[in-house]
C-alpha cells in the first residue's frame, strides 16, 4: 500500500481527533445522503469548470490538491421553490390575475422584490406551476429539512447552490455538504480520466440551454445570477494519491455518461454507482487498516416471498461490513504502540505525561474535558474509546444509510436488514455493466462481481468465499429469481432454454 499524502494542518485541528479522517478522507458524514454527496460534487465541478480545471487539477511534487471553489447562495431561487406558502392559498382564492400577483406580492414578504416576474410570465397560473414544478421533483422532498437544506433536482447549473444555516448569511452548513462530495471529486480528479470525464458532464448535464436550466434561471432577478454572493470553501483531504476505486469509478462514470441517454435520466445511476464505489472504497481501506487481504463483497438475496439460507449469509455478511470500519479505527489507533516514539514514552522519567504528548501529536487528540488521568495503558484507553465512540456517531452509519438509499440494503421491521438489491439499482448496474447492447446472463453476474463484488450466483459465491457458503441449488434459485425481476424490467431476454441475456436498451450496438 503506497503511503498516504500529508493532511493539511487546519484540517487535523478542526477535529478533535485525526482517526477516521486519517483512514477514508475529510470527510464522510452519514448525514449527507448520496444524492447530497452527488450535489456538492456538481457544486465543486461548476466551479472549477468556470475556471477552466474541471477535474484536472495539479499537485505540485505529490502534495495535496489546494485550491477553493465557490458556490453561489441563489437565496431568491430558493425562497420561492421552498419558502413559499402562499402561492397555492393566493391562486385559489382569487380569481382575477391581477389581483393574483398583488395579493401574493404583498404576502410573500423578503428582501427581494419580486415584481419582475410579472413581465417574464404569461400568467400568475404559470408561475404557480412552475413552482410547483420543481416542488415535486425536488431531491429527497420526503424528509423533513429547514427550507436553506433543501434542494433542485440538478437540471442544470442554474439548479446548484450551496447549503446554508437558517439565517442564509454564514457559511456553507457542513451537515449536509459535508465534504463527501468533495472526495467523490478528488478521486475522479485523481483517475486518471478526469478532462474526458470533465468533457462529458459539460455537454450532457451541466447544459446552459436546458429547458429547465432556463427556468430556474428565469425566476432569478437579474442581480442574483449564478455568480452572485457565493460561499467560498477549501478542497478536503483524500488520503492516497492512487487507487484502484478512482479508476474502476471514472470507468463507471465514464460508461454511464457515453449512454444514449439526456443528462437528466443519467443522473439517479450516477449518483447510485458513485456512493456503491465510495461503499467499496471505505471496505477496502478498513480491510488495509486491519491487515485483512481479503476483497469485500456483498451477497444479494433476490426478493423471494419466503427465507432462504441466503438471506441469512446476506445478513451476516451486512453485518460484518457495518462492523468493519469501527475495527479499521481500533487498528489505526493500536498502530501508535508500533512505532518506536511509543518505547521513548514509556521510558521516558514521566512515561503517562509523555504517552499524552505523542498520542496528541500523532492523533491531533485535542482533550473536550481535560487531560486523562492514569498510566499509559489508561490514557491510551480512553483515546481509542474516545476515538471508537466519535466513529460510531456519524462514519460507522454510512455504510447502512448509504446502502439503503442506493437500493442495496432492504429492511423490515421484526426481519431485520440484509443486502437485496431495489429495481431502480437494478437498472443502474445494467446500464453500467452491459456493453455492446446485450450479455449473456451468467457472463452479466460475473461482471457484477468483478466491477462491484456483488455476490448473486454460485460462481460469483466461490470466488468470493473460495469455498461455496451453503447449497447451489439456493444460489440457483437466487439467480433465477433475478433473471425473472430483470426479464419483468425489460431488461431481459431468453432465447432458448440454454440461452438468456441481459439488455441495455441505453447502449447503442456497433
Amino acid at each position: 500500500m503506497n503511503q498516504p499524502i500529508g493532511a493539511p494542518k487546519q484540517y487535523r485541528d478542526d477535529v478533535y481527533v485525526w482517526v477516521d479522517e486519517a483512514i477514508w478522507g475529510h470527510r464522510l458524514y452519514n448525514d449527507q445522503t448520496p444524492w447530497l454527496v452527488f450535489l456538492e460534487f456538481m457544486a465543486i465541478f461548476r466551479s472549477r469548470q468556470a475556471e477552466g480545471v474541471a477535474l484536472n487539477e495539479s499537485r505540485q511534487d505529490g502534495a495535496h490538491e489546494n485550491f477553493t471553489y465557490e458556490v453561489p447562495r441563489l437565496i431568491p431561487l430558493r425562497q420561492l421553490i421552498f419558502n413559499n406558502p402562499y402561492i397555492r392559498h393566493v391562486e385559489e382564492t382569487q380569481d382575477v390575475d391581477s389581483n393574483r400577483w398583488q395579493s401574493w406580492l404583498e404576502s410573500f414578504a423578503t428582501d427581494d422584490d419580486f415584481g419582475y416576474l410579472r413581465d417574464r410570465f404569461i400568467s400568475f397560473a404559470r408561475l404557480a406551476r412552475v413552482v410547483e414544478f420543481f416542488q415535486t421533483t425536488a431531491i429527497e422532498p420526503h424528509r423533513q429539512r429547514r427550507w436553506s437544506s433543501r434542494f433542485l433536482f440538478p437540471y442544470g447549473p442554474n439548479c446548484l447552490y450551496a447549503d446554508l444555516p437558517a439565517n442564509m448569511n454564514g457559511a456553507s452548513d457542513r451537515r449536509f455538504f459535508a465534504r463527501s462530495g468533495e472526495l467523490l471529486y478528488l478521486m475522479l480528479n485523481r483517475s486518471g480520466k478526469g478532462p474526458e470525464i470533465a468533457k462529458l458532464i459539460s455537454e450532457k448535464i451541466l447544459r446552459q440551454d436546458g429547458t429547465w436550466n432556463r427556468v430556474a434561471s428565469a425566476l432569478l432577478p437579474d442581480e442574483s445570477r449564478i455568480n452572485a454572493n457565493p460561499v467560498s470553501s477549501r478542497i478536503g483531504y483524500l488520503p492516497y494519491a492512487e487507487r484502484p476505486e478512482y479508476e474502476a469509478l471514472a470507468e463507471t462514470w465514464m460508461r454511464l455518461l457515453k449512454l444514449d441517454l439526456p443528462g437528466e435520466a443519467l443522473l439517479d445511476p450516477l449518483m447510485r454507482l458513485s456512493a456503491l464505489h465510495m461503499l467499496l472504497y471505505m471496505l477496502r481501506r478498513a480491510n488495509e487498516e486491519i491487515c485483512d487481504p481479503r476483497e469485500p463483497r456483498f451477497v444479494l438475496e433476490i426478493a423471494s416471498p419466503r427465507k432462504t439460507t441466503l438471506f441469512g449469509l446476506s445478513t451476516e455478511n451486512l453485518d460484518a461490513n457495518r462492523m468493519l470500519s469501527t475495527r479499521a479505527v481500533r487498528a489505526h489507533v493500536e498502530s501508535a504502540k508500533t512505532d518506536r516514539q511509543w518505547d521513548l514514552a514509556l521510558g521516558a522519567r514521566v512515561p503517562a505525561d509523555a504517552v499524552l504528548a505523542y498520542l496528541k501529536e500523532r492523533f491531533a487528540w485535542r482533550l473536550e474535558d481535560g487531560p486523562p488521568s492514569g498510566d499509559p495503558d489508561t490514557i491510551f484507553a480512553n483515546l481509542q474509546e474516545y476515538a471508537e465512540k466519535r466513529h460510531q456517531r456519524h462514519v460507522g452509519k454510512v455504510h447502512l444509510e448509504w446502502a439503503r438509499q442506493i437500493g442495496l440494503v432492504v429492511s423490515r421491521s421484526g426481519v431485520g436488514k440484509w443486502y437485496s438489491p431495489d429495481d431502480s439499482l437494478l437498472k443502474a448496474l445494467v446500464m453500467c455493466t452491459v456493453d455492446e447492447g446485450r450479455e449473456e446472463y451468467h457472463r452479466f453476474l460475473g461482471k457484477l462481481y468483478d466491477q462491484f463484488r456483488l455476490v448473486i450466483g454460485a460462481s460469483e459465491a466461490e470466488r468470493a468465499y473460495g469455498v461455496l457458503p451453503t447449497d447451489q441449488n439456493a444460489f440457483t434459485q437466487n439467480t433465477q429469481r433475478l433473471e425473472q425481476r430483470l426479464r419483468t424490467l425489460g431488461l431481459l431476454r431468453r432465447l432458448s432454454d440454454d440461452c438468456a441475456y441481459v439488455e441495455n436498451p441505453f447502449r447503442r450496438r456497433s
